[in-house]
C-alpha cells in the first residue's frame, strides 16, 4: 500500500523500470517494488529525497550512495544496478530481496535462538567487512537495514548515509543523520563514524534479535537517548548464551578495543556452529591409566599450588625413602637378592640394578598408581588456576589460551574486558565430559557482583592444558 502523500510513477523509470507499490523505507527515501522490462526481473528502487537543512545539492549525497554502493560486489550485499536521474529526483535501481528484515523478524516471532542470529550476523560482518575494506564505512546499521530471505539469508542493505574516506560531510547544518538507538557512543558524542562505529552498531543489531528489543529503550527526545548512549556503560545481554561475550566486544565504549568487522565474522561463524568439541580431550580407554599432566606453564606469585602435585610429591618421597629401606634391610639380612650381579665389586644402591620386589611395589608401578590424579581433577584444577590470575595478571592468563582463540579473541579485547572487571571469585568447577569444564565464577565490577556459568573447552599442546574456546551456559 502506498504511503499517503506519495504518488506512484505513472511511467517507467528511465524508460525501463516500472514501479508497482512501496515496500519500505530507508534513512535516505521511500524503497520501491519494480520490474526491469528490459531483462525481465524484480528490482527495488529507492528515490532519493532533500534531507531539510542541506546546503549543497542532495543529488551529491546519491550519487555518492550510487559509487560507493556500486562498488561492493559481495554476497551479502544489496546490490546496486543502475542509477537513474529524472528531474530533480535520483533513482537508485537496487536487488530485490523477498523477505523480512531482521527487526520484522523480531516483532513477529520475539528474540531468535543465539545461534540463528549468529549465522544471520555473520553473514552481515562480511558484507560490511568488504564495504570497509573499500574504505566506506555504513553508518546506519540497524535491524532495520538486515534483510533476511529464505534459509536465513542475510543482506545488508540501505548504505544511504555512507561515506567513503576523504568525502566531504554533506550535512553541515548539525542534522542528525542514522538511527539513535543503535549509535555507538563516539557518535553520540559528535566524532566522526569509522568502521569501529558499523562494528558497536551490529553488536547493537545482536543484542536486540537475541534479546527482544534494543539495547537502549525507545525515548521520544533523541538528544536525551543520545545522551545516555555517549555517557553511560552499555547494558549486558543476558540471554545471548555463545553471543554474549562477542556482543560486549563489539559495544565495548572504546572503540579501539573493538575487534574489526572481518573478526567479527570469524567469530560469529564460529558462535553459529554451536559448541566444539574439538577442543575435548580424548577419553581413556577403560584400563588406561591417566597420565600425570604437568602444571600450566606459569610461575605467579598469586597461583596457589595444586593440591595433587603436592600430594604426588610427597608420596613419590615416601616411595624414594621406602626403596631405601629395603636395599638397607636387605644387606643387613645377608639378603642375596639385594646384592649386585657381580659380588666381587662394591656398589651403592644408587648404582643397583636389581631390586626385588612384589608386583604391586615395583617402582615404575606404584608412582603412578600412588600420583595419577583423575581427568576430571586436572582439568577443574587447571580452570581454578587460570581464574586465581585474574583480573590482574593478564600477561600470564594471556598464555593459558591456544595460539587460534589468541587469534580469534584478539589482545585488545582481551585485556579491555579484563581491565574492567574489580575482581572474579572462583566457585566452583565440574568436568562435563573429558575436556570440557564448567566453572561457576563471580565478577565484581563498580560494587555490583554477577555470577555466571562459563564452559571451558581445553585441549592439550605438548602435554599442557590450555582454553581453545568458551562459552557462558548458566
Amino acid at each position: 500500500m502506498d504511503s499517503p502523500g506519495t504518488t506512484l510513477p505513472t511511467e517507467p523509470i528511465g524508460g525501463r523500470y516500472r514501479v508497482e507499490r512501496e515496500v519500505g523505507r530507508g534513512g535516505m527515501g521511500s524503497v520501491w517494488l519494480a520490474q526491469d522490462e528490459r531483462l525481465g526481473r524484480p528490482v527495488a528502487v529507492k528515490r532519493v529525497g532533500r534531507l531539510p537543512g542541506e546546503s549543497l545539492p542532495h543529488l551529491a549525497r546519491a550519487m555518492r550512495e550510487a559509487r560507493s554502493s556500486a562498488a561492493l560486489n559481495h554476497p551479502n550485499v544489496v546490490s546496486v544496478y543502475d542509477a537513474v536521474e529524472e528531474g530533480e529526483h535520483l533513482w537508485l535501481v537496487m536487488e530485490y530481496v523477498p523477505g523480512r528484515t531482521l527487526a520484522e523478524l523480531v516483532a513477529a516471532e520475539g528474540a531468535l535462538a543465539p545461534e540463528r542470529v549468529a549465522r544471520i550476523g555473520a553473514q552481515v560482518a562480511e558484507g560490511l567487512a568488504a564495504a570497509h575494506a573499500l574504505g566506506t564505512v555504513h553508518r546506519d546499521v540497524k535491524p532495520g537495514n538486515v534483510l533476511v530471505g529464505d534459509d536465513d539469508a542475510a543482506k545488508i542493505s540501505d548504505f544511504g548515509i555512507a561515506r567513503s574516506a576523504g568525502d566531504d560531510k554533506l550535512t553541515q547544518t548539525g542534522l542528525m543523520t542514522g538511527t539513535p538507538a543503535y549509535f555507538a557512543p563516539e557518535l553520540a558524542r559528535g566524532n566522526d563514524a569509522t568502521p569501529a562505529s558499523d562494528v558497536w552498531g551490529l553488536g547493537a543489531t545482536l543484542y536486540a534479535a537475541v534479546e527482544g528489543h534494543s539495547p537502549y529503550p525507545s525515548a521520544s527526545n533523541p538528544l536525551a537517548l543520545m545522551a545516555r548512549i555517549a555517557h553511560e556503560e552499555p547494558p549486558l545481554p543476558q540471554t545471548a548464551g555463545p553471543l554474549r561475550q562477542p556482543i560486549s566486544r563489539m559495544m565495548d565504549v572504546d572503540p579501539a578495543a573493538r575487534p574489526t568487522m572481518a573478526e567479527c565474522a570469524d567469530v560469529l561463524r564460529r558462535a553459529a556452529a554451536g559448541p566444539t568439541t574439538t577442543a575435548a580431550r580424548p577419553a581413556l580407554a577403560p584400563d588406561t591409566e591417566p597420565e600425570v599432566q604437568p602444571a600450566p606453564p606459569v610461575d605467579q606469585p598469586r597461583r596457589r599450588r595444586s593440591p595433587l602435585l603436592i600430594a604426588g610429591v610427597l608420596a613419590l618421597l615416601l616411595l624414594v625413602a621406602g626403596i631405601g629401606f629395603l636395599l638397607l634391610q636387605g644387606r643387613e639380612d645377608g639378603d642375596p637378592s639385594a646384592a649386585t650381579d657381580e659380588p666381587s665389586t662394591s656398589k651403592s644402591p644408587k648404582q643397583s640394578q636389581s631390586v626385588e620386589t612384589t608386583p604391586e611395589q615395583t617402582p615404575e608401578e606404584t608412582p603412578e598408581e600412588t600420583t595419577a590424579p583423575p581427568v576430571s581433577s586436572d582439568a577443574t584444577t587447571f580452570a581454578e588456576d587460570y581464574y586465581s590470575l585474574l583480573p590482574d595478571d593478564t600477561n600470564a592468563s594471556w598464555k593459558l589460551l591456544t595460539k587460534d582463540y589468541q587469534k580469534e579473541m584478539g589482545r585488545g579485547s582481551y585485556e579491555g574486558f579484563w581491565n574492567s572487571i574489580d575482581d572474579v571469585t572462583f566457585d566452583d568447577a565440574e568436568e562435563v565430559e573429558p575436556g570440557v569444564v564448567d566453572v561457576t565464577i563471580t565478577y565484581l565490577t563498580d560494587g555490583s557482583e554477577e555470577t555466571e556459568v562459563r564452559r571451558l573447552y581445553l585441549e592439550e599442546d605438548d602435554g599442557e592444558l590450555l582454553i581453545a574456546a568458551d562459552e557462558v551456559v548458566g
